[in-house]
């Protein structure tokens, strides 16, 4: 999808509409182009993106209408009415926005529900349709935003609905946020090169992570766990290892190749990564990975539960016995609940409940033993800021994300009972010797790989240190600018990974 010749043709031809021929309605054209795009690529389904559109919209404007008229009654009233019946009129104005805000978000998000639980359901054959989880969350932010009065609501359809169907995010995200991009939209773009190839390079750094290291990997470990005799343990903790080099080249490689495209038209998306591991604990990784989702579930799940009623009492009650545990058990209990959220947008399976258990009570863990783990800092004399401490926390991240990840390895409870008795009873180490490239892969394979990681790992490192890569690219001599690009397109037409069964639109999180 994001590199077929048919859609880097539609690019193409829509930037120099967009450019040119329709520069002073642009945002019409980016509408257009988006509408066109769906249409082609799912347009099955694409009543789901209408009907979601179109309740979220007029909902907005409802409950922005409900908002001003008690803000009016309440001025007119202001000599005549008394406390307890201004008191009861602003419940009642409440209440009916609370019901009206929960009767659209169960709509969008019972029909996003129906594909994720299409497993238990008498219509397996479904497919989740193409962005239904990133236009269906970013739809229900902006309503919850103007529940909360913190944006006014949009007057025009036709905006709005270039707000939920902006086609380079509608294909794996990220969430945008009502406040951040609609504005973006009508601003007035004029041809820029420099941005025009910046978005350029971003793009083709994308597209040499999917397809140089995520699509060799895939080959590896989909073997590995398809293989029906049972790999040894020894191959699965590399394939484990490997899984999230993959999805991580996967994710972030689709990411920036959308958020290159958007740069290409003026368009800023929202940061969805932060070289997540470079993090040294579970709380910043999750800072680090899929951040416009993370911020999602934190303002509109576990801010709204931490500031809760419930919450108050049980942090008072525990607080009487334990100051500590007041504040941790129900910041935990809350991390459990929104990392089951995080799971279970994923998809409605053990693997993604168990998943998102795993890292809710990982980081409820962390919260409630902090004291533990600051005694024994003191006790053994620990720099957290020491380079030694901070590469311990780098792979004991890895190690916890990497058991989170075995749960989602192979899609099923029996797999991961299996891989992981591999581990434990048949680990045969020295298997990664005699048979690795029994599953897909020759040692070339590896060593492309290999070249590709650290490439990669360079650049990570000099992005965590401050360097802003592309604009450091951007000062060198024309020559060395040309040669770097001309290079980077050759390795990935040389070294890209495309086959017989080769899908342009196989990203990983284009399934979620």
């Amino acid at each position: 999808m994001l590199y077929s010749f048919s859609f880097l043709l539609f690019v193409a031809v829509l930037l120099i509409v967009y450019y040119s021929v329709l520069r002073n309605h642009q945002w019409l054209v980016l509408l257009v182009g988006s509408l066109a795009f769906y249409l082609v690529m799912d347009w099955k389904y694409a009543a789901f993106l209408v009907v979601t559109t179109v309740i979220t919209f007029f909902g907005a404007i409802k409950l922005e209408q409900l908002t001003n008229f008690q803000k009016e009654s309440i001025k007119e009233n202001k000599e005549t009415w008394t406390k307890e019946e201004k008191k009861a009129f602003k419940a009642a104005v409440a209440k009916k926005k609370r019901l009206l805000l929960a009767l659209i978000a169960i709509v969008a998000f019972g029909m996003l529900m129906v594909f994720k639980c299409k497993k238990f359901l008498p219509f397996s054959w479904l497919i989740l349709p193409l962005g239904m989880s990133f236009y269906t969350f970013q739809s229900i932010g902006y309503l919850v935003d103007v529940y909360r009065g913190e944006v006014k609501a949009e007057r025009n359809f036709l905006h709005y609905a270039l707000f939920v169907s902006y086609f380079p995010q509608i294909i794996q995200g990220p969430i945008n946020r009502f406040d951040k991009l609609h504005h973006q939209f009508f601003e007035k773009h004029s041809f820029d090169f420099a941005q025009l190839r910046s978005g350029l390079w971003l793009y083709l750094w994308g597209l040499f992570k999917k397809l140089v290291i995520a699509e060799r990997l895939a080959q590896f470990v989909d073997k590995v766990t398809e293989h029906t005799d049972s790999p040894p343990g020894s191959i699965v903790v590399i394939a484990v290892f490997l899984f999230n080099i993959e999805l991580y080249a996967d994710f972030s490689g689709g990411i920036d190749m959308v958020c290159g495209i958007s740069e290409m038209f003026g368009i800023k998306l929202a940061d969805n990564f932060k070289r997540p591991f470079f993090a040294t604990t579970i709380g910043d990784y999750w800072h680090r990975w899929h951040i416009s989702l993370s911020n999602w579930i934190r303002d509109y799940v576990f801010y709204p539960l931490a500031l809760s009623k419930t919450y108050a009492k049980l942090s008072s009650r525990l607080g009487k016995r334990n100051a500590h545990l007041g504040r941790t058990i129900p910041a935990g209990i809350v991390s459990v609940i929104t990392f089951l959220m995080i799971g279970l947008w994923h998809e409605f399976s053990f693997a993604y409940i168990a998943y998102g258990l795993w890292h809710g009570f990982i980081m409820a863990s962390a919260q409630i033993f902090e004291p533990c783990f600051n005694f024994l800092d003191k006790l053994f004399s620990l720099n957290k800021e020491s380079y030694a401490m901070k590469l311990f926390g780098r792979a004991r991240t890895w190690i916890l994300i990497s058991i989170g990840e075995m749960f989602t390895f192979t899609g099923s409870f029996n797999g991961f009972l299996r891989l992981f008795d591999q581990i434990i009873h048949k680990f045969e180490w020295y298997r990664v010797i005699t048979d690795i490239e029994l599953y897909s892969l020759t040692y070339k394979d590896f060593f492309v790989v290999g070249v590709g990681v650290i490439i990669w790992y360079v650049v990570s490192t000099r992005q965590e240190n401050g360097m802003q890569i592309r604009e450091h690219i951007a000062a060198q001599p024309w020559l060395f600018r040309y040669i770097l690009t001309a290079g980077v397109i050759m390795t990935i037409l040389i070294f890209g990974v495309y086959g017989s069964s080769y899908n342009a639109a196989d990203f990983i999180y284009g399934g979620f």
